[in-house]
């Protein structure tokens, strides 16, 4: 699917724009911009589908599971750009981010004990971190598909054929 192609490169270019700036005023916006960006994307990729590919009409179901399926292989796409950066290009990410949480947990006074360090570090690699991010990402598309499906179904009048 191209449009799930299309979204799992702005998937993964925002991840890697969060990940790569040091600066948390600017990732935040950045952020957010991709966020828009993604949403205007997926709004007009799901037209162009309806438009060219449906004659012009699409249902809601139809629209909803074509916004759900194009974040599906976008959330798999930007997985495995997640699993590459975690495992080779900074192996040393998810356990910095282990380590900034324990700090934060004794800061807060909170005790850690095994069975939470061992369920944390479980969470914390490169696969479990991507599995995570498809779930998440799945979730947003769902909601995404229920707002925007209503935006661009389109139905045949009852006067054509």
């Amino acid at each position: 699917m191209r449009s799930g192609l299309i979204l799992g490169v702005l998937f993964s270019v925002n991840f890697l724009l969060s990940v790569l700036i040091s600066s948390t005023l600017i990732t935040n916006v950045l952020n957010f911009a991709m966020i828009a960006v993604i949403v205007v994307a997926t709004l007009r990729l799901s037209r162009e589908y309806r438009d060219k590919e449906l004659e012009g009409f699409i249902s809601y179901g139809q629209s909803f599971l074509f916004i759900v399926l194009s974040f599906f292989y976008a959330s798999l796409i930007s997985a495995v750009v997640k699993i590459v950066y975690f495992q080779f290009i900074n192996p040393d990410f998810l356990a910095e981010v282990y380590n900034e949480l324990m700090l934060q947990f004794e800061a807060a006074g909170l005790q850690v004990t095994t069975e939470a360090e061992k369920f944390v570090s479980g969470l914390l690699t490169p696969v479990s971190r991507s599995i995570l991010s498809i779930i998440g990402n799945m979730i947003c598309g769902a909601f995404v598909g229920l707002i925007m499906a209503a935006f661009v179904k389109k139905e045949k009048s009852i006067f054509e054929q």
